[in-house]
């Protein structure tokens, strides 16, 4: 019988005092075009600089060569504008920005993963704001899904686009980022807009090439930033086809540094381009107040993931312990195992969706949220997994469970996020699976259940289904 569990106290706790802290919305009016956006100049970094490749980059961790793919860098350097709003900002999301100030002179990095022969190019570019949560950029989308981008021919841009982010690189490695520096986030809007346009202006960044599709994409506090980018820049710049956020919250960042967070925003819906918003379990406690299924904006929220999971901490830990980033590089562990829900499986769908969406091909499938009372009590069955959502077969098919949060930890605040695996004992194993064959059929069913629902591509779900036969279960 279905059973509910209530997260636990001090998740709850977090999020209520999170809220607490934040100040009302402000409302708004329309956008309205602002000057077009300038393109800053570009300098590739010479593999030799410095220690000899990018910080928070591949080298050491993943084998791009085998995949037909190499990694390039490059400094932007240039002149952004900042902005303040204007009129009233109201939870719709439609949010008038003007230009508040120009002249911030700004100098940043680049990481491009490109394919070695560009005839491999499919086109694509996703550009990745990326992360600075824990003082260093981390690329969290490009870990759940460079298997996908190289399958695809896809092009992914990592972009330090924030002051800590900046700073750190300058400390890792002083050689190689001598001189790059951002002044302030409040530059960090037109930023992303400009390394969009030199993206689409500088052929040299894509070996020669010239995208037909952009796609900026931001996880966690970047998607924080996106959010505010969504509403108030991207109607004016128009520089990117469509927009990823994985792991919002409900609320956005500030536009500068003298405006406030809101705490519920929703994406505007008047965009010309669309947005997908992409959440783990343990998102929801935040974000369920502005759940959005519109003509321009999708979500999709997956059950049983944690806003991080081992899949990509496997990747963190061994870029940290090469760039000494965070805690000396140690690796980061909590009291349990981290979560290792396959939500990288529903990030790749998403992208293809997305792709073919900003492209002007169909909107993505709808699917039911997860299952929640007042916001912040996820449902869940007898073994403690969430109900509702995004199913992939390794919870519909479960052998353990997926919790979103953990705790204890050698980084603060890191486990909360990360979540946790629980195996099932040996005896509900048994009594789930009485034999390997009953259980590779189940998973072979949940895996073409979660392709025909376009939440799983064809080529995942052979990867999962070679697993689940690999798998000593029971």
């Amino acid at each position: 019988m279905t059973q509910i569990f209530r997260r636990s106290a001090a998740v709850v706790a977090a999020a209520v005092s999170t809220v607490a802290a934040l100040v009302l919305p402000v409302p708004t009016a329309s956008s309205a075009p602002t000057a077009a956006v300038p393109t800053p100049q570009v300098r590739e970094i010479p593999s030799t600089a410095g220690r000899g490749f990018p910080a928070s980059g591949s080298h050491g961790v993943l084998d791009l060569a085998a995949r037909g793919y190499l990694e390039q860098e490059y400094m932007l350097s240039g002149t952004a504008s900042t902005y303040r709003a204007e009129g009233l900002w109201t939870d719709n999301g439609r949010w008038r920005a003007v230009v508040d100030g120009t002249g911030v002179d700004y100098t940043t990095r680049m990481v491009v993963v490109r394919p070695n022969n560009m005839a491999a190019f499919s086109g694509t570019v996703v550009v990745e704001w990326l992360n600075v949560s824990f003082g260093v950029d981390i690329p969290v989308d490009f870990s759940q899904s460079y298997e996908y981008f190289a399958r695809q021919g896809i092009v992914y841009v990592g972009l330090t686009v924030q002051q800590v982010g900046a700073q750190t690189l300058t400390k890792i490695d002083p050689a190689r980022y001598a001189g790059v520096s951002i002044p302030d986030d409040s530059a960090s809007y037109d930023i992303m807009s400009q390394a969009a346009q030199a993206i689409r202006t500088t052929p040299a960044l894509l070996g020669g090439q010239t995208p037909r599709t952009v796609l900026a994409t931001g996880h966690s506090q970047s998607a924080f930033r996106l959010t505010t980018y969504a509403n108030a820049i991207q109607p004016s710049h128009g520089v990117y086809d469509g927009i990823m956020l994985h792991g919002r919250a409900g609320g956005a960042a500030p536009i500068n540094s003298d405006s406030a967070l809101t705490i519920t925003t929703r994406i505007r819906e008047d965009l010309s381009v669309p947005v997908f918003t992409l959440q783990a379990e343990t998102d929801i406690v935040a974000s369920s107040s502005v759940r959005q299924d519109t003509a321009r904006v999708r979500t999709w929220e997956v059950a049983g993931t944690a806003h991080a999971d081992k899949y990509g901490v496997d990747l963190y830990n061994a870029a940290n312990a090469r760039d000494k980033a965070v805690n000396d590089g140690a690796p980061t562990v909590c009291d349990d195992p981290i979560n290792s829900m396959t939500f990288r499986y529903a990030q790749n769908a998403a992208y293809d969706h997305l792709i073919r969406w900003a492209r002007g091909g169909a909107a993505p499938p709808t699917a039911e949220p997860i299952r929640v009372l007042f916001g912040v009590i996820v449902v869940r069955d007898q073994d403690n997994n969430a109900l509702g959502g995004v199913r992939l077969p390794d919870l519909d098919v479960p052998v353990a469970t997926y919790g979103p949060n953990n705790s204890g930890g050698n980084v603060a605040a890191a486990c909360m996020l990360l979540g946790r695996t629980t195996p099932f004992t040996p005896a509900r194993i048994a009594a789930l699976y009485p034999d390997h064959a009953t259980y590779v059929a189940r998973f072979t069913a949940a895996a073409d259940r979660a392709v025909r629902a376009g939440v799983m591509l064809p080529v995942d779900r052979n990867e999962a289904v070679a697993r689940a036969a690999a798998a000593p279960v029971p």
